[in-house]
């Protein structure tokens, strides 16, 4: 069964990055994925002044919804462009939606794809959010640069949670192209279920993968930091860690690994809720 991979795209008020577009390209190239862009035209709702006002209200819309289509029409041409030069089959789905809904209903299209795809950037981190707690799909995320595609090791931050076990659950079938995985778990940031961890290890040799398992400490350092760096100096290719976080007036209070992947992230992270 061919995996099938989502890229939600952002057009206004700022537009996706191009380095997004490549990435999502080389993993779905990788990985022998099929990939669906979406791109929102946004429409801005009317406003009526309720005081006399020197600003044209109208033109400013009409404005921001032409940026909008512009940067729609700049993010699916390039995409293309980079998907033929890669072989990669991609479909690019354009939609209208209002401005207040934008992130809600790509979070709502990333329900029927394996995987979405997007860019650690504050900018984008509603977005990011949106399709994190909304969708119940996986989340790819890449740092704001390039990378190459191939995954061949891939780290794990356990610590014995369910959420993390249903990231490694929901990306498994990122799992069936590669060679190695590394365990990671910080011992003095929270109490680990050892025996947990250790029959982990065995299920995944037992389905021909070489297995590392690395306990190290945190030292009064980020454990986002922590993880990654273990999983850097490790050689992995990819990080597996969960997300945690809920929801206080429509406002999501994110757990400190969560919120610190979201805003330094160092490599290719997937996330789940």
């Amino acid at each position: 069964m061919k995996a099938q991979f989502h890229l939600p795209l952002a057009t206004y008020p700022d537009a996706s990055s191009f380095s997004l577009l490549q990435n999502a390209v080389d993993v779905s190239l990788h990985q022998k994925a099929g990939l669906t862009a979406s791109i929102p035209l946004v429409r801005i709702e009317p406003v009526q002044p309720r005081f006399p006002s020197l600003l044209d209200v109208a033109n400013m819309r009409a404005e921001a919804e032409r940026l909008s289509k512009d940067n729609g029409t700049v993010l699916g041409q390039t995409l293309r462009d980079y998907a033929k030069k890669a072989e990669v089959e991609v479909e690019i789905q354009p939609f209208d939606v209002r401005q207040p809904f934008v992130a809600q209903t790509l979070a709502e299209l990333s329900r029927a794809y394996d995987l979405s795809i997007l860019e650690a950037s504050e900018l984008m981190r509603p977005l990011i959010e949106s399709v994190l707690f909304e969708s119940g799909r996986p989340l790819l995320l890449f740092p704001p640069d390039n990378f190459s595609g191939r995954i061949d090791a891939v780290a794990v931050a356990w610590d014995g949670g369910a959420t993390v076990a249903r990231t490694l659950a929901g990306s498994r079938f990122l799992l069936e192209r590669v060679s190695r995985v590394v365990l990671i778990s910080i011992t003095d940031d929270k109490q680990i279920d050892e025996r947990s961890r250790d029959h982990l290890a065995t299920a995944l040799r037992k389905a021909g993968l070489a297995v590392d398992v690395a306990a190290v400490q945190a030292k009064g350092d980020s454990p986002a930091n922590v993880i990654q760096g273990a999983a850097l100096e490790r050689k992995a290719d990819l990080l597996v860690a969960g997300a945690y976080g809920h929801s206080r007036l429509r406002e999501f209070i994110l757990g400190g690994v969560t919120r610190s992947l979201l805003t330094h992230l160092e490599m290719p992270t997937v996330l789940c809720h």
